[in-house]
């Protein structure tokens, strides 16, 4: 069946028409506009929350100030890492002053913080242990390391989550991106 010559004139004279473009134009970003949105909502979301994060590491890590709007609770959590993570790097040092031990000092911090930060750590708890389960080992060895954490100490369960975590705040301490 053949398209009649009056049919085509109207087509092309509407494709050529700028009014026809703009109105094309509209109704496809009203279409777009919603799907649109919800990706910036989406990656405004996982960048407010990695910002929250990698604040929360500055508290722990680098001793910034906290904001006069945490709870107390939130601030004794906080400050309870600082310590921890102070004897765990007192620990560190007299390792590394031990020719026979090799450790990724950056491995063992972010592993520590990721399995202890919010929860309560026994006074007796054995930083040396924790840091001889990374004892020679390099962050691609992750998974041994952690393996080696489960069996020194049943007490820790590590979820998806803390596997996920360690590499993140590895990143923040060494600055370098995992790939």
């Amino acid at each position: 069946m053949a398209v009649s010559p009056v049919v085509i004139k109207a087509i092309v004279t509407a494709a050529t028409d700028k009014r026809t473009w703009k109105v094309v134009g509209i109704i496809i970003a009203v279409i777009l506009l919603p799907f649109i949105l919800l990706i910036m909502m989406i990656a405004g979301m996982v960048s407010g929350v990695e910002s929250a994060n990698n604040e929360l590491l500055d508290y722990s890590f680098v001793g910034t100030a906290m904001p006069s709007e945490f709870t107390d609770e939130q601030r004794e959590m906080i400050e309870n890492m600082r310590d921890r993570l102070g004897e765990l790097d007192e620990i560190i040092s007299e390792k590394e002053n031990n020719e026979d031990c090799s450790l990724d000092e950056n491995m063992v911090r972010a592993a520590f913080y990721c399995l202890n930060f919010g929860a309560e750590l026994d006074e007796e708890f054995d930083y040396g242990a924790f840091c001889d389960c990374f004892d020679g080992l390099t962050f691609e060895q992750l998974d041994t390391a952690l393996q080696n954490v489960s069996e020194e100490f049943p007490q820790y369960i590590i979820t998806e989550n803390i596997e996920y975590s360690i590499p993140k705040v590895y990143e923040y301490l060494t600055g370098k991106e995992i790939t």
